[in-house]
């Protein structure tokens, strides 16, 4: 569907941060998609994006360059990188970077899907981008694909395995179920997407595999908040804090039959007893377990 106007983010009321501005760039800055070796059982390891170097961190050095450099030229600019009052994935599709896809992603020519996003305002009129004309036509491979069915009819993020990997909740035996070897995100999707073949850009070191992709279960179960944080902080998986993530692990332990950690998952229930969504969670792992 070709919409006229920007749509503007939800999550946002006060718009003002608009004023002065004429126009939005929008730029993308691509990672690999090339997946660091699964250790295997006891381990979960993070979606591709979230591989060493928060994004944020590296795209947010990126504007602040850029920002310079136009002040140079006597241009007002302000950047964003996802904490922005504007759709971004709109934006860019309206900026020429490329089309919506069945999966929700912006299909990039050069990127595919595997790109960051990220936007700069600045105070000059600029001519409109030229919209990609293009389609997935009639390929439902990342429909298909989905275990959770969040493609079937557009996205519903209530269904998404990335979604629900980041949200404060308790997971029914359903949700559990989607946690196989991914800790944090869900890769599916972009990896049965032809647009993605061959595609596997190494442009920037700070994405490549640094060894925290792959979390050990129990010793995250085991971590205090400050231990996590320590080695965690500046990876975009701790966003939302350890918890999250722990609640993430009790979903893998019982997937992969682990009826040896069941004397953790008792002791972090204890540590975390004021933590209803997260004790409900241990509290139905333990149950299936010991039902094995």
């Amino acid at each position: 569907e070709k919409r006229n106007e920007l749509k503007l983010n939800d999550n946002f009321s006060d718009y003002s941060s608009f004023v002065g501005f004429k126009s939005m760039i929008m730029f993308m800055v691509p990672y690999p998609s090339k997946e660091a070796k699964y250790k295997g059982k006891g381990y979960g390891i993070l979606s591709r994006y979230s591989y060493h170097l928060d994004y944020h961190i590296v795209l947010r050095g990126i504007i602040a360059s850029l920002e310079n450099k136009m002040k140079e030229l006597g241009i007002n600019a302000k950047g964003y990188v996802d904490i922005s009052p504007i759709d971004e994935r709109f934006a860019a599709y309206l900026s020429g970077l490329g089309y919506f896809g069945k999966n929700s992603f912006i299909l990039n020519e050069e990127y595919g899907t595997y790109y960051y996003i990220g936007g700069i305002l600045i105070d000059v009129d600029l001519k409109e981008s030229k919209i990609v004309e293009d389609d997935c036509g009639s390929c439902t491979l990342c429909i298909d694909a989905c275990p959770a069915g969040a493609l079937e009819n557009n996205l519903n993020q209530d269904l998404c395995i990335s979604s629900i990997s980041q949200e404060k909740k308790s997971f029914d035996v359903e949700e559990l179920k989607h946690f196989k070897t991914m800790i944090y995100g869900c890769d599916i999707c972009q990896k049965v997407c032809p647009k993605n073949v061959g595609i596997d850009i190494h442009s920037y070191p700070e994405f490549e595999p640094n060894g925290l992709e792959n979390i050990h279960l129990l010793d995250l179960l085991k971590m205090s908040n400050k231990e996590y944080f320590e080695r965690y902080k500046n990876n975009a998986s701790s966003w939302k804090g350890p918890l999250i993530i722990k609640r993430n692990a009790l979903a893998l332990l019982y997937n992969q039959r682990n009826i040896e950690s069941i004397d953790e998952i008792r002791k972090s229930m204890v540590k975390y007893r004021d933590v209803v969504w997260y004790n409900k969670t241990a509290e139905l792992v333990i149950k299936l377990l010991e039902s094995e």
